[in-house]
């Protein structure tokens, strides 16, 4: 520890870190294969020292600081409390850093799972490092994945918490020299949390239960039969069956339950659409990104009047 102390005083002293010191440094933490807490705390206060250094240096920086994180709590690849708690006290006092942005983002698609604190963190250090910045491809890329994929395993859908974040993000950076594909994403965004894009009712496990229960006490009785039962007495028999009002009654019925729920989830409400023009006038200014959000609302309006 003291040999990779010297190393970093050494190193940070003209504030930059080339390419041949990023492999000098990963020689002196990686040689175990595990970077220790005393390790990872080097490494950060190292880079809150050092300006624009070596890209090497930065590829060095975040996948021992994500390395260290994913293995800290009781089962590897589950952030625990206590190091979320860590992170975040040794990320969260200056202004945000692009490095530091990767390390979120990284430990939110790598783990196994994390708290919830932590991707909202990651939320607000995004926010931070875009303060005052055009949104280019690049951050445009970086609100995607901490919306999306640093949401959790599979995550697809946006909360009002996450809408509210591009709301914000929105309002900050208005008037700038943006990358349409941001409009493109906000819009998106919160149309996404509008309409409910998350599993719908009818596959989660409660309900299927209920439907299940529901649905077996219809097949009950002289004429009911189960899908296991349908090919019983052959092709005859199973023609028979399948042509019987009472069988494709209620198999019509289960699929048209399971569609009716999914078309609902996708319905836009008028609390929904008021929600959104309330939060476009939060602020007392319309924003371009909020003016082709509403665009777009008028449009799904008119289109669902006329179907």
């Amino acid at each position: 520890m003291s040999a990779l102390l010297t190393l970093s005083e050494h190193i940070a002293a003209d504030r930059f870190i080339s390419a041949e010191e990023a492999f000098q440094l990963r020689q002196a933490i990686f040689p175990d294969g595990v970077v220790s807490r005393q390790e990872a705390d080097v490494l950060i206060s190292l880079e809150g020292r050092v300006a624009n250094s070596d890209q090497a240096w930065a590829n060095a920086f975040v996948e021992g600081i994500v390395d260290h994180v994913l293995q800290s709590g009781h089962y590897a690849g589950h952030v625990d409390e206590n190091t979320t708690s860590w992170l975040m006290s040794r990320f969260g006092d200056n202004g945000a850093r692009e490095t530091e942005i990767e390390v979120l983002l990284k430990t939110l698609e790598r783990s196994e799972s994390a708290p919830a604190s932590l991707a909202a963190f990651a939320r607000k250090r995004v926010a931070a490092w875009l303060a005052g910045k055009p949104i280019g491809a690049q951050e445009t890329e970086f609100i995607r994945r901490a919306l999306y994929v640093a949401s959790g395993a599979g995550a697809v859908s946006v909360t009002e918490e996450e809408a509210r974040w591009l709301f914000a993000i929105d309002a900050e950076s208005d008037g700038r020299a943006n990358d349409p594909l941001w409009t493109d994403l906000f819009v998106k965004g919160v149309l996404n949390h509008l309409m409910g894009r998350r599993a719908p009712a009818a596959l989660e496990q409660s309900d299927m239960l209920r439907r299940e229960t529901w649905f077996a006490a219809q097949a009950e009785g002289p004429l009911g039969d189960s899908v296991l039962t349908m090919f019983e007495g052959g092709l005859k028999g199973f023609w028979s069956r399948v042509t019987s009002p009472d069988d494709v009654t209620r198999m019509e019925q289960r699929y048209e339950a399971v569609v009716a729920e999914m078309r609902e989830d996708e319905r836009l409400t008028l609390a929904e659409i008021a929600w959104a023009v309330g939060m476009a006038r939060e602020d007392g200014k319309r924003t371009a990104n909020e003016t082709a959000l509403l665009a777009k609302l008028r449009e799904i309006e008119a289109e669902a009047q006329s179907a």
